[in-house]
């Protein structure tokens, strides 16, 4: 019987920029958009204000935008009209976990953070590729999906993550 990969590192962060304040600083991020980012359901304009802020933080903090890429589940189709310049770094109906991250971040192991608020998709995609997962609470109210969603995956956790401070 083939064994599970080793259990990855859960890093507890009160706000995704929190995901700035680990030591070692991370070296690519994948960062969840709704409920991470934004709200559930956000509109276009939404999305494309939280990227910005996100993008600003990252390299008031030192970090390459090209080193942050942003995945979700929902299909937002404005993007590939709208958003030439960061459109490939914006992953949208990627069907985490199952997404597929560029093969640059791969080479980074743990110092990649897959940021979320999800286990059962975000997490199991840093599992799957041996990065650390940086879950975060819902930036707001949850729909009951995603709250039933949180409270199975964090039942389950225990077998994929092991909890670490990576704090200054």
């Amino acid at each position: 019987m083939k064994r599970l990969p080793p259990r990855v590192p859960l890093l507890l962060l009160e706000t995704p920029e929190r995901v700035f304040d680990l030591r070692p600083a991370p070296a690519a991020l994948l960062v969840d958009l709704e409920g991470t980012l934004t709200e559930f359901h956000p509109s276009w304009a939404c999305v494309t204000k939280a990227v910005a802020q996100f993008d600003g933080i990252a390299m008031r903090n030192g970090l390459d935008v090209r080193q942050v890429h942003y995945v979700t589940n929902a299909d937002f189709k404005e993007f590939r009209h709208r958003c030439g310049g960061i459109s490939a770094r914006i992953h949208t109906d990627a069907l985490k976990p199952f997404f597929t991250p560029p093969s640059e971040f791969r080479l980074h192991g743990y110092d990649t953070v897959v940021v979320g608020d999800q286990y059962l998709t975000d997490g199991l995609l840093a599992w799957r590729f041996g990065f650390s997962f940086g879950l975060v609470n819902a930036s707001s109210h949850q729909p009951a999906w995603p709250r039933a969603q949180r409270s199975l995956g964090h039942t389950l956790s225990h077998a994929f993550f092991r909890r670490v401070d990576r704090g200054p």
